[in-house]
């Protein structure tokens, strides 16, 4: 991704108004392209942890989500110093087994303020702009 964290805050809250309802939007570290096999068929590459934060709209609000930490079941290894800082600022923990992920609801009219929560936590978990990629999820309808 091309930038800095406050163009990356601008296009996310541009990007935010505008997804429908159950659209989602992934800013995370990229992910490994599948290779070619010695026979041209794909090969995909080991997955492996990677830091991101997902938005989803939903009817009046937006979800917003930063990956869960291994201490929970999520998928990245957080300090407990960097999963209290997630806390302080408003994200919560799961409240069920079924989810791994810390979790906030915001209103739509406060997409901004998702935004920028949402590039402050990929900044505390130590992402770099030039290292993420922007991967949009269109709802079942």
């Amino acid at each position: 991704m091309r930038g800095d964290w406050n163009d990356l805050n601008r296009r996310l809250t541009s990007s935010l108004i505008a997804l429908d309802l159950d659209d989602s939007l992934i800013i995370g570290e990229k992910v490994e392209p599948a290779r070619k096999g010695i026979f041209g068929q794909a090969k995909a590459a080991p997955a492996r942890p990677r830091r991101y934060v997902q938005a989803t709209a939903a009817r009046d609000f937006l979800v917003g989500e930063v990956v869960g930490a291994t201490a929970f079941g999520g998928e990245w290894e957080m300090s407990q110093e960097t999963i209290d800082t997630l806390l302080s600022k408003g994200w919560e923990k799961p409240w069920s087994q079924d989810y791994r992920t810390f979790s906030r609801q915001t209103p739509l009219i406060s997409a901004n303020r998702l935004a920028l929560q949402l590039v402050r936590a990929l900044q505390l978990l130590g992402c770099e702009v030039a290292d993420l990629d922007v991967e949009f999820v269109r709802g079942e309808t």
